[in-house]
């Protein structure tokens, strides 16, 4: 008769016990979606003193009921068990009050129907008929209740490199629903010489109580350029002072949404380059030695109303499709207005003529092999 008692109970534990699919817990314990939070039960019964011990034994801690959301989610995970699980609530035998593990009080609405009774200073979870926490004497047998936090941040931390300009990360769930209990911290590195923007659009969440919190650097330890949420306005992009940044999505216990898409690119560090007049001349960083490493340098022609500006490259060596001049005939970098992509060894002599007063340029190189550049003059017709 024990024996067949103790495989009804065996079984009627594991009943509820599934693995995750999502490997967001480890096995064998099970993922609430509306907790964010890992659940099982023991397989054997244990004493109200030994239930924390077998919880924190297995990597989690005895569960005690904290909000409505969780009393749905028990409700359902014990509801088949052949008995009820233990709590980390008890009652203060001087006062008669009833504290949690954390010394919060369980709210009365937690509480099953005539309870809290006399019955007992322990408190186990009633999953069948009308659901909720009942007082239960210490000396009996119950099955322990665990869990634990999951791992919902994503395993990949670092974003970018030393080689990449631009990028996208999303919240983990995007676009479905994040998770609660996120504490997750996200680093971006671009290139040497950039600085680097964010862009989180679409950006949905909990109002103030999920949030963003974006540093100058690779951890919270660096100067801290701002939140997305402080109460007053949602705040969407950002912008480094260098080519690392990192920030935090922090979430609560309560409430998610679908989360938020991030888009991040890198700009050069260096000012641009303007002449204006009759003539005048550029050469590439560092002209005649070699330019450095991913450069991204700007440079900007005016000549006085009415004329046209003659350019003329007199020496040019680049990596041959890697580190590119490129030429616009307008005042700003458009590819509708893209006159040549220039790079090589066969380049020089090169000359154009714009067809009005604003000529752009742009040199970009990549991070891994830098030549000695080029050297262009320009004058007026």
């Amino acid at each position: 008769m024990i024996a067949l008692l103790t495989a009804l109970l065996f079984a009627s534990a594991i009943q509820d016990v599934t693995a995750d699919d999502n490997n967001h817990c480890p096995s064998g314990w099970t993922f609430s979606s509306n907790t964010s939070l890992c659940y099982i039960q023991s397989p054997q019964y244990l004493t109200y003193a030994e239930a924390d011990p077998f919880c924190q034994s297995i990597g989690g801690s005895q569960v005690f009921v904290f909000t409505l959301r969780e009393l749905t989610w028990l409700t359902d995970f014990t509801k088949s068990s052949f008995a009820q699980p233990w709590l980390a609530t008890t009652r203060n035998t001087t006062t008669g009050s009833w504290y949690n593990s954390d010394k919060t009080s369980p709210s009365t609405s937690f509480w099953t129907t005539g309870e809290p009774s006399l019955n007992g200073d322990c408190a186990t979870f009633k999953g069948m008929g009308a659901s909720g926490i009942q007082a239960t004497p210490c000396y009996s047998i119950q099955p322990a209740l665990c869990r634990q936090m999951p791992a919902l941040c994503p395993t990949q931390t670092n974003y970018g490199g030393l080689s990449t300009r631009s990028g996208t990360i999303t919240s983990p769930g995007y676009p479905v629903q994040y998770y609660n209990n996120l504490n997750c911290l996200y680093t971006i590195t671009s290139p040497v010489n950039t600085y680097i923007t964010l862009l989180f659009s679409p950006y949905m969440l909990e109002d103030f109580f999920d949030y963003i919190d974006v540093y100058d650097g690779p951890n919270s330890s660096y100067p801290y350029l701002g939140t997305t949420d402080d109460w007053w306005y949602i705040r969407d992009d950002f912008e480094s002072s260098s080519n690392v940044v990192s920030f935090i999505f922090h979430t609560d216990s309560i409430i998610t949404d679908k989360g938020w898409l991030l888009t991040w690119n890198s700009k050069s560090n260096t000012p641009p380059i303007s002449q204006s007049g009759q003539n005048g001349s550029f050469t590439s960083p560092n002209y005649p030695n070699n330019y450095d490493p991913n450069t991204e340098q700007l440079y900007y022609i005016t000549a006085p109303t009415g004329f046209q500006v003659n350019v003329t490259i007199t020496d040019f060596v680049t990596e041959l499709n890697y580190d590119v001049l490129e030429v616009y005939n307008s005042s700003y970098v458009s590819s509708y207005n893209l006159v040549a992509n220039l790079s090589g060894l066969a380049v020089a002599p090169w000359s154009w003529v714009s067809p009005s007063k604003y000529v752009t340029m742009r040199f970009r190189s990549d991070y891994m092999i830098q030549k000695k550049g080029f050297n262009i003059v320009w004058f007026i017709q």
